[in-house]
């Protein structure tokens, strides 16, 4: 069985500081060894981001991309993953995935001879915060990660997960503020241990921040639990009373696409701290660096 991420759990801290390394190197320019090798991107739930940012590396790692509709697969048909992930690995040096059910990677990765990348799931984001805390660590400094305020604002959904775990990993203070019940799962918690807070007062809890995460309140198959949400987490938006609490050199971040008027008000995205579109622009060396990783 390959190496594979299927979850920010399946790297150690050295690991984590190759692939940064790496992302710097990419940014460089330098080149990979991936020329020739086949890459496959299945993905059955919408992308922007994350697909093109990975077609994008692939390519400029000299590899070839190959989009899989599952609607043309023998998946959609009955066949198991276990017997796709073996016809796959016959034909690839790679895939990247992104599915509605972590099982579904695990299940890939357990049957397949070759990586297999999370590129979503319902448990975890690990390409999207790998990316993330490289922007952090490559603006505030290396030497200043492990003392930074990170407080990240919204429910226990995939990015607060991977979030939690990259913070054990990584031994950095994390914060999740948001309401009561919202919560990541006391699996996260444990694993999680000291590097993870959770404060359902979002005032306290943005109080000298140095940087304010935000996702959408309402995750992708949670459609009908969106007036319960936009309810719940009304006092968890992200806007200028929240963030005049942070330090003055906060950054703003969010994975996007963001509901504006709802975790985040438009002025907030429009503030110099925002580093939106810087970590959308490091997704494609944090994708080169991971594929590179896992491929060298």
């Amino acid at each position: 069985m390959s190496k594979s991420l299927s979850s920010i759990s399946d790297l150690s801290s050295k690991e984590f500081e190759t692939i940064f390394k790496k992302i710097v190197s990419f940014k460089k320019k330098s080149k990979s060894k991936l020329k020739g090798k086949s890459i496959g991107l299945l993905f059955e739930k919408h992308s922007t981001r994350t697909r093109l940012s990975f077609e994008v590396a692939i390519s400029r790692l000299g590899a070839y991309p190959i989009y899989i509709n599952r609607s043309d697969t023998q998946i959609s048909r009955g066949e198991s993953i276990n017997e796709t992930a073996k016809i796959f690995s016959l034909y690839l040096d790679a895939l990247i995935y992104r599915t509605s059910k972590q099982k579904n990677i695990r299940d890939f990765a357990s049957s397949a001879n070759i990586p297999i990348v999370n590129a979503l799931s319902d448990e975890e984001h690990p390409t999207q915060v790998i990316s993330d805390i490289f922007t952090i660590r490559e603006i505030k400094g290396k030497s200043k990660l492990r003392n930074l305020k990170i407080v990240y604002f919204g429910d226990g959904n995939n990015i607060a997960n991977s979030l939690a775990l990259i913070a054990k990993a990584l031994n950095l203070n994390l914060i999740i503020s948001c309401p009561k019940g919202y919560e990541p799962s006391n699996k996260i918690l444990k694993l999680a241990g000291k590097n993870l807070i959770i404060d359902n007062n979002p005032f306290t809890a943005a109080k000298n921040a140095d940087v304010i995460y935000t996702d959408v309140w309402t995750s992708m198959g949670m459609e009908k639990e969106e007036k319960k949400r936009l309810k719940a987490f009304k006092d968890f938006q992200v806007n200028k009373n929240i963030v005049k609490l942070a330090r003055k050199d906060f950054l703003f971040m969010h994975c996007l696409p963001a509901h504006v008027g709802e975790e985040v008000t438009q002025d907030v995205l429009n503030l110099k701290n925002s580093v939106v579109y810087r970590q959308a622009e490091n997704k494609v060396y944090s994708a080169m660096a991971i594929l590179d990783h896992l491929l060298s």
